[in-house]
């Protein structure tokens, strides 16, 4: 099963250089073929997503894969209208469809920024109120639904265009030193086209209506390059598997934190080691540790500092073994 799942991420993933030739050669171009096409990146992202879903049980990670599942639809709802609109028109009725595609993305990217117990209720609250203010620029241009009009709701200028920036930079670069780096790549790839499509109004339709098909294909694309990348990894001990594991999926903003509070513990207990980003290392900083050098306190310690982010069970389950109820420690 992982072998097939493995094949049609790496067939998603060459998808998107097919529909670039396509769409530079006259002889292989078609009009419906790149909706298509992405429609089916999109639909069989639901794939990892629901394997992700269930990785996330015991986690506060689950509300970001909701907004993931609603950008997803949103995403194949542009793709369905780009069939009923002349590639000559820009599609600018796809564009809007985009346009709250890339919102809920930015919803999901900044909710892991409080993916943790309690808080993450209010958090999700706040995320719905941000997705609401940006669809205040949309809501000031006219024709909802009137083909001739729609370009009016796809333009972003300041200050939206400075808060736009500001979260692209929040959401992006919390993942980019993680195993997770090229699919933020390619998301991030997809909310800047998006960046570009909204304030260079000046661009040809033609070029706008290409961006409104590589928003939504860097969506699933870079969905299932997570899930290529997110192989669980090969480490020497139960503390190093639980601190790669949860810098990867909470990324910089808190793993620094979390790291910074480990090693302050470790410095005052005197304890030979000390967490660093690419893993456990001795206490000079750059020789890796080894098991026998990690004293059993050192994962209760760790597994008390996640508590907030997961369960004693899920921690168990990455750990490879039983960690301590934080309560205990």
């Amino acid at each position: 099963m992982n072998l097939w799942l493995r094949l049609v991420g790496w067939l998603v993933l060459l998808s998107g250089p097919m529909l670039l030739a396509s769409e530079l050669a006259p002889s292989l171009r078609s009009e419906n073929l790149p909706p298509i096409v992405i429609f089916l990146v999109l639909i069989s992202s639901f794939l990892p997503i629901g394997i992700a879903y269930r990785a996330a049980s015991g986690t506060a990670l689950q509300g970001a894969i909701v907004w993931t599942v609603l950008a997803i639809t949103l995403a194949m709802i542009s793709q369905v209208m780009a069939l009923t609109e002349p590639v000559s028109t820009g599609r600018p009725i796809t564009g809007q469809w985009a346009y709250l595609a890339t919102l809920a993305s930015f919803a999901a990217a900044i909710s892991i920024l409080n993916a943790r117990r309690p808080g993450s209720g209010a958090w999700a609250i706040l995320m719905g109120i941000l997705v609401l203010v940006f669809l205040i620029p949309w809501l000031e241009g006219g024709g909802l639904a009137r083909a001739d009009r729609g370009w009016d709701r796809l333009r972003l200028s300041a200050p939206w265009t400075i808060f736009y920036g500001l979260l692209f930079i929040a959401g992006v670069t919390n993942f980019l030193p993680t195993r997770y780096c090229g699919a933020i790549l390619i998301f991030g790839a997809g909310l800047a086209a998006m960046f570009v499509g909204l304030t260079r109004t000046d661009f040809s339709r033609g070029a706008r209506g290409m961006i409104w098909e590589f928003v939504p294909w860097s969506l699933g694309a870079s969905i299932w390059l997570g899930w290529l990348s997110g192989r669980r990894t090969h480490s020497n001990s139960s503390l190093e598997r639980l601190w790669i594991w949860f810098r990867d999926h909470w990324g910089v903003v808190w793993g620094l934190r979390v790291m910074e509070r480990f090693n302050r513990t470790a410095e005052l207990t005197d304890w030979p080691i000390r967490l660093a980003w690419h893993g456990v290392t001795k206490a000079d900083g750059m020789t890796p540790a080894m098991p026998s050098d990690i004293p059993e306190s050192a994962v209760e310690t760790l597994s008390a500092l996640l508590r907030r982010f997961a369960t004693v069970e899920r921690l168990n389950d990455v750990a490879g073994g039983p960690c301590p109820d934080p309560a205990s420690v």
